[in-house]
């Protein structure tokens, strides 16, 4: 293994293992505040894995995947890794705003009758709507400065590369909701 490889291989390793402590940390802290709270209904064993700390790792495994895929060059592995990161950070936050948002419109919806609050019903259609536009335009930033540091070539086969990983995630999801395999 190179110099070079054996840096990346570190930093990889480092960045995998640094997010992995930091959500056992939190999730510790969660998983204690909840155990005197919900003892006995359907609470997670002590060594299951949080969703945050799936994220990360997956995250982490995404890196990886486009440092072999995109042959990134010497130079472009470190700006490639903080803006991929960004990517990332932006999609999650999106996502979690995105959820934030839904929820309320869905309680409002639970909440009244057909036509109760419309004015209400409206501004929280309208916030999801702005948050989606807002979100586009943030991803769109995102995408051109991970763009920035790729040849075209590299742009392509990410775009695919991100696709492909997507798809893993999602079957990976569908197999663990399925349970073990008899």
């Amino acid at each position: 293994m190179t110099k070079v490889m054996t840096k990346r291989f570190v930093l990889v390793l480092a960045l995998v293992l640094g997010a992995a402590t930091m959500a056992e940390a939190q999730g510790r802290v969660g998983r204690q505040g909840a155990a005197g709270r919900g003892a006995g209904r359907g609470q997670m064993p002590p060594d299951a894995l949080t969703a945050a700390e799936i994220q990360n790792q997956f995250d982490a495994y995404a890196i990886v995947q486009a440092q072999d895929a995109l042959q990134l060059s010497d130079e472009q592995y470190p700006q490639f890794v903080r803006r991929a990161r960004a990517l990332q950070g932006m999609r999650r936050q999106s996502r979690m705003q995105r959820n934030r948002l839904l929820g309320q419109l869905s309680q409002l919806l639970r909440a009244g009758q057909p036509g109760a609050d419309e004015a209400k019903l409206t501004a929280a259609t309208r916030a999801v709507d702005d948050h989606d536009r807002q979100a586009l335009g943030d991803l769109q930033k995102a995408y051109a400065a991970v763009d920035e540091v790729l040849t075209p070539w590299q742009r392509g086969r990410f775009r695919l590369l991100e696709d492909q990983l997507e798809q893993k995630k999602l079957d990976m999801l569908f197999r663990a909701r399925q349970g073990p395999r008899r």
